[in-house]
């Protein structure tokens, strides 16, 4: 069994980096391997992330000026810093409040200050809206972003059901990320009750109890780890794991989230939770057959012509080629059914 130290998120390697990522590179290259790549000095044109190289209180200051001075939610975590739930797993170990933004910001950098909080997840647009024209994103122009704020603290593993493109603008970050595929070595929790909404894996990934959660090790054996600096970003594609580590005093970033279900019936997390509640119920032979039913369903869309040729092209509705119309014929039969 190895170590705990030979298994710290420091040893692993990192994900492919690349230098002056064109769209073109983003949509030919790096989305098609479907992998974390790492986007070096992506955003260190912003003028938040120049203010960020100056100093910590240079960065703050700037955001202080540049925020609405409208209230958000503002998280104080234990003096360690891991966003994590309570010892007996029925709440969390972390306490929220309602305050403005540069009240939380002035806490977060007080010398009286004994646990460390953030801001998490906030929308730009309508906290920061003077940032909107000079924090540029070309690969994803349309998507707003959202913005993190806070001190030294660690974010568990999780997945967005979304694709990702962080970037760090004060302070560094460690990103700890495991292929979807791991996730039976990742000892997740609950999956209706989390911290923030994902579901979690239960590991401390820097101090990992082996004893405890030993398949940890051969997840430690696929990851990936990048560490960044203010300008550097990173594209972590859905539902790939990832822990988030916020390595200085004070840290800023920003991401964005984007991808192609435009629907809420769409989204995968309450699809999972359905599919739990309705097949997990059945005997074992009525599973096997509704599952063998999902699998011949979920192949359809390489093959359409094939598979269904026995159905009128005009007259397949919902299995015909996925496309807007598609979905929209789903979305509402499911709205009649629910």
């Amino acid at each position: 069994m190895a170590s705990q130290h030979s298994l710290h998120p420091s040893a692993l390697p990192e994900p492919a980096e690349y230098h002056n990522v064109t769209p073109d590179v983003f949509v030919r290259e790096i989305e098609p391997a479907y992998k974390p790549a790492v986007l070096k000095g992506y955003a260190q044109h912003w003028p938040v992330v120049a203010e960020a190289k100056q100093s910590a209180l240079m960065v703050a200051d700037y955001l202080k000026n540049e925020n609405s001075q409208q209230g958000v939610k503002h998280i104080t975590l234990p003096e360690h810093g891991r966003m994590f739930y309570s010892d007996d797993m029925r709440g969390m170990n972390f306490s929220v409040d309602n305050t403005d933004i540069s009240t939380a910001i002035s806490a977060m950098l007080s010398p009286d200050q004994t646990r460390p909080s953030c801001i998490q997840s906030t929308d730009v647009k309508t906290h920061f809206p003077a940032l909107l024209k000079s924090i540029d994103n070309p690969l994803v122009p349309q998507i707003p972003p959202h913005i993190w704020i806070g001190n030294a603290l660690r974010v568990a593993p999780h997945f967005d059901e979304a694709h990702n493109i962080a970037v760090v603008v004060a302070g560094r970050r460690r990103f700890t990320l495991f292929p979807p595929g791991q996730i039976e070595n990742l000892y997740v929790g609950q999956l209706e009750y989390t911290p923030a909404g994902q579901p979690i894996s239960l590991v401390d990934i820097n101090e990992p109890d082996l004893a405890r959660f030993p398949r940890y090790e051969e997840a430690f054996r696929h990851g990936l780890s990048a560490e960044l600096e203010p300008g550097d970003a990173i594209y972590i594609p859905t539902p790939w794991w990832h822990a988030v580590e916020s390595l200085s005093p004070f840290n800023v970033l920003v991401n964005y989230w984007w991808s192609n279900r435009y629907l809420s019936s769409m989204l995968p997390f309450p699809m999972l939770m359905h599919t739990l509640q309705s097949l997990n119920s059945m005997p074992d032979s009525e599973r096997d057959a509704w599952v063998a039913m999902l699998s011949y369903y979920m192949n359809n869309n390489s093959n359409n012509d094939t598979k269904f040729a026995h159905i009128p092209k005009a007259s397949r509705g919902i299995l015909d080629d996925p496309g807007q119309t598609t979905h929209r014929l789903i979305h509402r039969w499911l709205g009649s059914q629910l």
